[in-house]
């Protein structure tokens, strides 16, 4: 599930640097709308849902403070605020703090800041939602209890606890509440109602589009499901998702969450119909990992196939044919992942941003095209920087590496950061260093800094704290103890000493 972010922002480029400074999806955002001012802005969030306000703090119409306390006030779930300002001012700042924002952050914004700040948020909207769902387990527990007792049935029994989802419905829901959807929802209600006085299924609670009910006998859910395909023209695409049989209180929170891994896998899998937890589901420890596709998939991408995309569409066949459990699902997939990265790290190809971009997917998918998208992208990424690193390696990187320090000896250069650049793993490169200069790369670009240090010593009349900045060195006294080391003098030595010459 991707949170949903609203920008409020009067200028175009900035709205537009902000959309494109980071990417949402892969800190787990959306960008669901854009305002020019507050009272747009207001409305759209009267309308539409909204996890995360980002608000410049002038706007036109209504400013972005009075935008926060007039949403704190009459949205009934409020967002939570970042607000963006050009001004260092403390008075708006305190003001911002006292309206509960998370953060006040100043224009131009830093990469950095911004997603540490939707990090903490994410944080947040979660510890919310386990909250919420404790308060809706809660609630889902009086309504079973009452709804059992006002049916004569004994729990003893056996019943079979379900949801019934109407996967039409929910998208429509998503998108807008108007009378037509009321009068569906209307005709819903008035069913269960009905398969209630025929005792095949009795509903306890409906949260967010997902009807909670309870039956005494598989072969009612059958009929149940077939009456309601009758009955509702609109309902085509029901999913009765079911627990295994329960016969004590006791076991309806391990029912519910029975019922809910069977939804989460259908609406996983794309299915529709009837699905019970025990019967349905295959134990995932009895399915063994195989790297047949890790191979299949290395081959392709070292020899530019354009397999590629055939591979992955079989891996997927394979994924729905055998129906994995989602748990070992995530595991097959990061698997897969880890073995096609090793491999190419071991060559030197450096993977460390591949790596961290599909970490940080969580593998939360919704279905199993989703999958298929990501895994495409994963492996075209690698394709392209193995492409890149081959012809780097061929047109004799080292002349590259060395023609880059040289430009920019005086920024700071790590051996991680130049080993990215060239898509380089960093052992491998300073293994490369190694053996072509005889030295790591730390003494290579310390052996280049003071050369142009002496240049500067020899030519100017510049200080040495300014030569030290000039050259890349941050600390004086660490310059002057690096430049003493190599050249066996104190740079005002070495100025006295040539410049007389």
């Amino acid at each position: 599930m991707l949170y949903r972010v609203l920008i409020v922002e009067d200028e175009v480029f900035m709205r537009e640097g902000l959309k494109n400074l980071i990417d949402w999806r892969e800190l787990g955002f959306e960008i669901v709308g854009e305002a020019e001012d507050g009272l747009s802005a207001f409305e759209f969030l009267k309308d539409t849902q909204v996890d995360v306000l980002i608000s410049d703090i002038k706007i036109p119409l209504l400013g972005g403070l009075d935008l926060i306390e007039k949403v704190k006030k009459e949205i009934k779930n409020p967002p939570e605020v970042i607000i963006i300002s050009g001004y260092a001012d403390f008075e708006y700042a305190k003001k911002a703090i006292q309206h509960g924002v998370v953060n006040y952050i100043l224009k131009p914004i830093e990469e950095e800041e911004l997603v540490d700040t939707l990090l903490k948020i994410k944080s947040k909207l979660k510890r919310r939602e386990l909250i919420k769902e404790g308060e809706n387990l809660s609630e889902l527990e009086k309504g079973f209890k009452k709804t059992l007792e006002n049916s004569n049935i004994k729990i003893e029994n056996g019943i079979y606890v379900g949801i019934i989802y109407f996967k039409e419905m929910s998208n429509w829901l998503s998108l807008f509440l108007d009378e037509k959807i009321e009068n569906m929802l209307s005709r819903i209600k008035e069913c269960f109602e009905q398969l209630g006085k025929d005792g095949l299924i009795y509903e306890f609670s409906e949260i967010e589009g997902r009807y909670y009910t309870f039956a005494t006998s598989e072969e009612d859910i059958k009929k149940a499901y077939q009456l309601i395909k009758n009955m509702l023209e609109f309902a085509k695409e029901v999913v009765f998702a079911f627990s295994r049989k329960i016969t004590k209180l006791t076991q309806f929170y391990e029912a519910i969450y029975e019922a809910a891994y069977s939804l989460n896998f259908s609406l996983f899998y794309n299915h529709t119909g009837i699905t019970f937890y025990s019967n349905n589901l295959p134990n995932s420890k009895e399915i063994l990992y195989s790297k047949e596709y890790d191979r299949r998939l290395i081959l392709a991408i070292e020899e530019d196939s354009r397999d590629l995309h055939k591979i992955i569409k079989e891996m997927m066949e394979d994924i729905k044919k055998e129906r994995y459990q989602l748990d070992f699902l995530k595991t097959y997939l990061s698997f897969v992942v880890v073995s096609i990265s090793s491999y190419f790290n071991k060559i030197g190809l450096n993977l460390e941003d591949y790596i961290e971009w599909f970490s940080g997917l969580k593998l939360e998918f919704s279905n199993v095209e989703e999958i298929e998208k990501v895994m495409i992208k994963f492996c075209e990424g690698i394709l392209n920087k193995f492409k890149h690193w081959k012809i780097s390696l061929s047109n004799g990187i080292m002349s590259e590496l060395e023609k880059y320090i040289r430009e920019n000896y005086n920024k700071n250069l790590t051996l991680k950061s130049v080993a990215q650049k060239f898509y380089l793993n960093p052992v491998y490169l300073g293994q490369l260093f190694k053996k072509h200069h005889g030295m790591y790369f730390n003494s290579y670009l310390q052996k280049i800094r003071i050369e142009e240090a002496k240049k500067l010593l020899m030519t100017t009349n510049m200080k040495i704290y300014e030569i030290s900045q000039a050259v890349g060195y941050n600390d004086t006294d660490y310059f002057i103890q690096c430049f003493t080391k190599l050249c066996n003098m104190t740079p005002n030595q070495f100025r006295k000493k040539y410049r007389k010459a």
